[in-house]
């Protein structure tokens, strides 16, 4: 595998034949078998990845994503066997579903929240000792769920499994699941970011003020710190790509990145900070590709 630093062209054209072939493979196998599901799911995010670097076409990604989204939330929609609802892959299928304005499976997913308190992510084998990850899912779909509907009362309820989610995220932990520390610093900060990126959107979107100057000053403050949360995300990423030996095409682009910036847009946030990051190339951005950013999320 090539390091971080070199040209990857030729090792971006194998990888997507490949994933090509075994997108094949798994959608024949899916249509029989729960299993294939995220191994389908997985291939589409990286083909994706490849699709976008070799080609830079925005619809075929979003298309990926979109299928993505779709598999996986077939998967929790019927909760048949074979099939893991583990948290982390709730939060890459709202990615997913977010990222591709795919509203069919964004709404799916959303609804699956009534479900989360019956336990259906805390039976999930993977993530199963990570309470931390169970608190940001139902954070992640409580929101989709407060915007499926129109109505505040579910973004409260993300706040506060949303705190728990960063008040319960150990240290430790991440660095048992990921021995590279460079690596588990990596996924601490992800962690810790996208929590609060979500939990402004989560708060914006349960903000009933009636007064409108009022709520527009409380939005221009949550948008710069919104915004200053991206730059240093994005700081903290460059870093580790820079520094690791091992090469990452799924950061090719920032998938959370992506979802939360358009959920932000989808919940009336101001903007225009991200196209003043990009005008002036701002470290970082061009993981968060405009043509990938353009439009709003589905609801």
């Amino acid at each position: 595998m090539p390091s971080a630093n070199a040209p990857t062209g030729d090792y971006d054209l194998r990888s997507l034949n490949h994933e090509r072939r075994m997108l094949g493979v798994y959608r024949r196998q899916s249509a029989h078998d729960p299993a294939a599901l995220q191994p389908l799911a997985n291939a589409c995010w990286r083909a994706a990845c490849f699709e976008w670097t070799l080609y830079r076409d925005a619809e075929t990604v979003r298309r990926l994503w979109g299928e993505a989204a779709g598999a996986l939330a077939r998967g929790f929609a019927r909760r048949q066997p074979g099939f893991d609802p583990s948290p982390d892959q709730l939060i890459l299928a709202l990615h997913l579903a977010i990222a591709a304005r795919e509203r069919e499976a964004f709404t799916t997913l959303a609804l699956t929240a009534p479900n989360l308190r019956e336990g259906v992510l805390h039976e999930a084998r993977a993530y199963r000792s990570s309470r931390t990850h169970c608190h940001r899912a139902e954070g992640n779909a409580l929101v989709a769920r407060a915007l499926v509907e129109q109505k505040p009362q579910p973004a409260g309820g993300a706040v506060a499994s949303l705190e728990a989610a960063r008040a319960e995220s150990d240290r430790g932990w991440w660095e048992r699941q990921f021995p590279d520390p460079l690596d588990a610093a990596w996924r601490v900060s992800e962690h810790e970011a996208v929590c609060a990126l979500l939990t402004a959107v989560a708060r914006r979107v349960a903000d009933e003020s009636a007064d409108a100057d009022a709520r527009a000053e409380a939005d221009r403050a949550a948008a710069a710190e919104f915004a200053q949360t991206v730059d240093e995300t994005l700081a903290r990423l460059e870093h580790f790509i820079a520094h690791d030996p091992n090469h990452h095409p799924k950061l090719y682009s920032w998938l959370p990145g992506l979802a939360l910036c358009a959920l932000a847009a989808s919940a009336a946030f101001p903007t225009q900070w991200l196209a003043e990051r990009h005008d002036r190339e701002a470290e970082g951005f061009e993981r968060l590709p405009p043509e990938l950013l353009h439009g709003r999320a589905e609801r």
